[in-house]
């Protein structure tokens, strides 16, 4: 066995390797930027212990609080490793991505699939193209890394080796909230009847999981969580209904795949619902009379891993990341057809493994900018607000300005609440020089979304612009009353106290942003010159010079006229203190 496994995990290193190789230099994405990029909180090691306390380490959005503490430290000793050069990040997905696929190798054989059926499963999990997302999408490493740890507790679950199966469960909670229904996959797998012979460990690990959900209520992630739901319960099961019958499709026809499918909330009596419901009643009971756990089991699995987000209300309803665990299990039933098929399923099963390889070229085309991505996402699903706000982002970034302000007028169109939507329209507007009309969008996004610490910020950038330094102190300090750790907001305020002569509480401001975040070029650049204001030369010298390599290394600093502005003054700064 151990054997097997190792040969299969090189094997699937190989084909991994000649898969995504040329999707090493793919960009960040979406929620990478405020949780990687914008982050300062993964840039210091040091900070590996507030992992487990701080919800707010998560992002560089206030409004994105999550417990993940384990994929923070992943996330951290990647920035430890290569800064923000995304290929580390992106290999760190793919090996988890590899090993997630072994591990699904070694469960089907301990499930009794047999070898063949085990090797041609695996690989076809590993080259499946609705896994290219977990690949591609550095955020999604929460995916990866709690199937890592799940399907590991699983397969220690079914040697009896509970201590390790309880560890990983432990380890796979700190990854992502998804890891709570360990003990009820086990189960399916094990069969009813053993359990109740076996209750021990079931009950120590429903104690953990206990635990768990009190430390979550205790440290305030689930009460915020459920603040944020974005409808009730009874619309929430209506359209995961759907879902479940979507992701089969998916899974069995990924031909129509995007970062965001176009799919609509259900309430009340519709036909969809109670038609999904009716086909997976069917499919369980068709299940269940086959002899064998692999395809009940599989199916069951299917269903338990995709529960927790089935119950709690989510943003966006259904993703191709959200299905990474829960394929394991039609990957399962997968195996109990294979079996069951004729002499030609080798053949099959290659011609099926090819074209879901190049199918996976094709989805790291897709992923090779956020405009094919978001352009891909607006043209399946035209009528979703969401992907046209992120197209626009998109667009601005490409200096794309018309097309990104036709984009952002047709998410406000489609969603007039949006107020997200609204501050990117005034950013847009403020770039143009439009300050008025910046100043009216971001008061919109403030009326539809009032903790947007954003809009505030953006508006004492307004202020300043105008010269009112004083509305622009008030507003830097709303944003930061809303989120203190907002270091952008922080540097500008010191600019503003600059501004009327208050230079040793700029200095302090200044200092406070570095705390929050250590690598804010500007925020060095400008505590050189108050500092050089204050006569303290050396200090000065020193702040100028770590502004100036911060501002080259960064990958957009060929192309930003403003850093290479703010490089060129931190230079004359330095040499202008002694520097050589």
């Amino acid at each position: 066995m151990k054997r097997s496994f190792l040969l299969f995990f090189l094997t699937a290193c190989a084909l991994g390797i000649a898969i995504y190789a040329g999707a090493r230099h793919n960009p960040f994405h979406y929620d990478d930027r405020h949780s990687i990029q914008y982050n300062p909180h993964i840039r210091s090691l040091e900070n590996l212990p507030r992992f487990f306390t701080d919800l707010h380490t998560f992002s560089s959005d206030s409004r994105g609080t999550m417990f993940r503490p384990l994929v923070l430290i992943t996330l951290a000793l990647n920035y430890a490793l290569g800064g923000q050069d995304v290929e580390g990040y992106r290999w760190a997905n793919l090996f988890l991505h590899v090993l997630c696929s072994t591990l699904l190798f070694a469960l089907l054989r301990r499930l009794g699939a047999g070898g063949p059926a085990s090797w041609a499963v695996g690989l076809l999990f590993l080259v499946h193209p609705i896994h290219s997302e977990p690949v591609n999408y550095i955020s999604s490493r929460s995916d990866l890394l709690v199937s890592c740890f799940y399907a590991g507790g699983l397969l220690l679950a079914l040697q009896g080796r509970w201590g390790g199966s309880c560890a990983a469960y432990v380890f796979g909670l700190l990854s992502k909230e998804v890891a709570i229904t360990l003990p009820l996959a086990a189960a399916l797998f094990q069969g009813w009847s053993r359990v109740r012979r076996q209750w021990r460990p079931y009950a120590l690990l429903g104690l953990v999981g206990l635990g768990y959900v009190a430390l979550i209520a205790a440290n305030q992630f689930l009460a915020s969580s459920l603040a944020k739901a974005p409808r009730g319960l009874g619309e929430q099961v209506l359209t995961q209904l759907k879902a479940y019958v979507y992701y089969l499709w998916l899974f069995c026809m990924p031909v129509r795949l995007s970062v965001e499918h176009p799919f609509l909330v259900s309430s009340g009596l519709e036909a969809a619902p109670l038609l999904a419901a009716l086909f997976l009643g069917s499919l369980g009971f068709w299940a269940a009379r086959r002899p064998g756990l692999l395809l009940s089991g599989g199916l069951g699995f299917f269903a338990v891993a995709l529960l927790p987000a089935s119950l709690v209300p989510l943003n966006i309803l259904v993703s191709e990341r959200r299905m990474y665990l829960a394929s394991a299990g039609l990957c399962a039933a997968g195996a109990w057809l294979w079996q069951h098929s004729g002499r030609g399923r080798w053949p099959a099963s290659v011609t099926l493994g090819l074209l879901f390889a190049l199918m996976c070229l094709s989805r790291n085309q897709v992923w090779a900018s956020e405009a094919s991505l978001w352009e891909e996402a607006v043209a399946r699903g035209p009528q979703m607000f969401r992907p046209r706000a992120n197209l626009a982002l998109a667009y601005k970034h490409q200096g794309r300005e018309e097309e990104a302000l036709a984009q952002l007028q047709a998410a406000l169109r489609l969603k007039p609440d949006y107020a997200d939507a609204w501050a990117e329209l005034g950013n847009l507007r403020h770039d143009r020089g439009d300050w008025q009309g910046a100043e009216e969008a971001y008061r919109k996004a403030i009326e539809y979304n009032p903790a947007l610490e954003g809009a505030y910020y953006n508006l004492g950038n307004v202020a300043q612009g105008r010269g009112e330094w004083e509305a622009a102190i008030a507003y830097y300090q709303e944003a930061l009353g809303r989120n203190p750790r907002y270091a952008e907001a922080r540097n500008n305020l010191g600019q503003a106290y600059e501004a009327v002569g208050r230079l040793e509480e700029a200095v302090a401001e200044y200092r406070k942003a570095l705390a929050d975040d250590p690598d804010l070029p500007q925020a060095w650049f400008n505590l050189g010159a108050a500092l050089e204001r204050q006569g303290e030369g050396s200090q000065a010298r020193d702040a100028y010079q770590r502004a100036q390599q911060l501002l080259l290394a960064d990958p957009e600093y060929p192309e930003n006229s403003q850093y290479r502005e703010f490089a060129r003054r931190a230079r004359a700064g330095f040499l202008r203190l002694g520097g050589e």
